[in-house]
C-alpha cells in the first residue's frame, strides 16, 4: 500500500526515562495532549554512542525530537517548539517569553550546572560503582546552590511561579534539577519558597507523572 501524502507522520522523541531533561519534554507533551512516537535509549548499553543515534545528536545525549524533517535536540528548545504547535501559557505569544528566555538561560548556566555537579557526587558516582563523592567538589557546588538557591528563593517569596501567574516551561525547566533532591540530598532545605513551588508544580498532573519511578 502506497503512503498517504496527507498524513503528516508522526512525531518521535528518543528519551531515558530517568532524565531530568527527558522530564521537561515528557510533560509538555502530555500537558499540551500531543501525539508523539516515543524510543528509549539505553546508556548502559550505549545506544546513545550508536552510528545510527550519533548521526541525529553528535552529543550522544537524549532528548532528540525528529517531527518530519525537523531533528532537533536540547530539551529547552525541543518544549519551545512543541508549545509552538498550540496556543497555551505554558508558552505565551507575549514579551513574556523574553522573561521566560531570562530563566531558562539561568537554568542552564548557574542552577543546573551546580545541582548536576552535586547530584553526581553525592547520588549518581555511588550508584554508578565509581567510588567515594570527592568532598571538594561537593562543597563548592554547595556553596554555588546556595548562592543560585538564594536568587530563586527570593524570586518565588514574591511570586508564585517564575513568570506570570501560571507555570511555563521556565519552571519546568528548572525544577526539573529538583526530580533527584531526595536521593542526591541537596542542600536546599533553608529554601521554602522552592519547597511551596515544587509542591504547586506537583499539582499539574502532567508534571507530577513525568518523575522518575523510584
Amino acid at each position: 500500500m502506497l503512503p498517504n501524502p496527507n498524513k503528516k507522520a508522526k512525531m518521535k522523541l528518543y528519551l531515558n526515562q530517568l532524565s531530568p531533561n527527558s522530564r521537561k519534554v515528557t510533560a509538555v507533551l502530555a500537558h499540551l495532549g500531543l501525539d508523539c512516537e516515543t524510543q528509549t535509549i539505553d546508556f548502559g548499553s550505549g545506544e546513545n554512542r550508536t552510528p545510527e543515534f550519533l548521526a541525529i545528536n553528535p552529543n550522544g545525549k537524549v532528548p532528540v525530537l525528529q517531527d518530519g524533517d525537523l531533528c532537533l535536540w536540547e530539551s529547552n528548545a525541543i518544549m519551545g517548539y512543541l508549545c509552538s504547535k498550540t496556543d497555551t501559557d505554558l508558552w505565551p505569544k507575549s514579551n513574556a517569553r523574553y522573561d521566560i528566555g531570562r530563566w531558562m538561560n539561568w537554568e542552564l548556566a548557574h542552577w543546573g550546572r551546580w545541582i548536576s555537579t552535586y547530584g553526581f557526587e553525592s547520588f549518581l558516582r555511588g550508584a554508578m560503582g565509581l567510588g567515594e563523592p570527592d568532598e571538594k567538589v561537593m562543597k563548592e557546588a554547595a556553596g554555588f546552590i546556595g548562592k543560585f538557591g538564594k536568587v530563586l528563593d527570593d524570586h518565588l517569596g514574591k511570586n508564585a511561579y517564575l513568570v506570570g501567574d501560571t507555570p511555563t516551561i521556565a519552571d519546568l525547566a528548572v525544577a526539573s534539577h529538583l526530580t533527584y533532591r531526595a536521593q542526591a540530598k541537596l542542600p536546599l532545605d533553608d529554601f521554602k519558597n522552592i519547597t511551596a513551588w515544587e509542591a504547586r508544580l506537583n499539582e499539574i498532573p502532567a508534571w507530577r507523572d513525568s518523575a522518575p519511578a523510584m
